[in-house]
């Protein structure tokens, strides 16, 4: 299996959210990446003026199993090198910004895929086979992966409804159901529609699979289930690419997954929608 890259990332995005101990671990790190890697918890809890519970604390926050797993993450970063680049540069070629753009997609579409944990694939997909009906909800960019979901899963035969609408997503959970499903898209993890929607289904004793950050965030707490992704964005931006394109890809893994776990279901489905717009998926020859 390959080394899961992107830790040092995870570390910058979430130093915010951290309690006091575990930021002084994180900015420790920070500051000396190559050191880190050759020490053991109880030493890096020395350095940092710390305890070595709050290292495993900070190491389960970033959702590592263990310290040697994070180091093993920042080993993977070191042996990389991405370049820093802002999307609106006038002194810069395209080129260079081009070029830079798609060294950052990669390495977030990465990261996320090799982030994700099998068992936690597995549950949710076990969710969304059980389910009775699902409500995918995101805000701005976040809706564009709400979309897809309901695609996807309608494709293979479940009950999904997406909208970017609050009051839209607030009357689909009106009547919500124990074995109905919220699946909320919120990358920051605190958007206020997306936490609205969940507050409610949480109330409700309802489950909710979020698609959202790596770390501690108001959404993550109030998930049953967490799909972490890991992206790179620059402060200033035309538009959230690498978190847009690195949820599109969970969405995508999660529908692998829920295929090949449940064939008998999948392949006849995807058979069937497949013949349903086939007539409207071919060229017509030009006469």
């Amino acid at each position: 299996m390959m080394p899961i890259t992107g830790a040092i990332e995870r570390i910058r995005q979430n130093l915010d959210r951290l309690k006091p101990s575990e930021k002084r671990v994180a900015l420790w790190i920070l500051g000396n990446p190559s050191h880190c890697t050759n020490l053991n918890v109880r030493e890096l809890a020395d350095l940092s003026h710390t305890s070595q519970s709050a290292v495993i604390r900070f190491c389960h926050r970033l959702q590592f199993k263990s310290f040697p797993d994070l180091k093993l993450s920042i080993v993977a970063d070191l042996s990389q090198t991405h370049q820093s680049f802002s999307e609106i540069n006038p002194d810069s070629s395209f080129h260079i910004i081009r070029s830079a753009l798609e060294e950052s997609l990669v390495v977030s579409i990465t990261n996320t895929l090799r982030g994700v944990r099998e068992d936690t694939l597995e549950r949710v997909c076990q969710y969304i086979a059980a389910s009775r009906r699902i409500v995918a909800f995101g805000s701005g960019a976040s809706a564009v992966v709400a979309m897809d979901i309901q695609q996807k899963l309608q494709r293979l035969g479940y009950n999904v409804w997406a909208t970017p609408d609050f009051h839209t997503a607030a009357i689909l959970l009106a009547n919500f159901d124990p074995s109905d499903l919220l699946i909320a898209v919120s990358y920051s993890g605190g958007t206020k529609d997306v936490l609205e929607v969940a507050q409610w289904v949480r109330r409700h004793d309802g489950v909710i699979i979020s698609i959202t950050g790596y770390g501690l965030s108001p959404l993550s707490e109030l998930s049953t289930l967490t799909l972490p992704i890991s992206a790179s964005e620059v402060p200033l931006r035309v538009g959230a690419t690498a978190s847009l394109l690195a949820s599109l890809a969970i969405v995508n893994s999660v529908l692998l997954f829920l295929v090949n776990k449940y064939p008998e279901r999948s392949v006849a489905t995807l058979a069937n929608t497949k013949e349903a717009v086939a007539s409207h998926a071919k060229t017509s020859p030009t006469r």
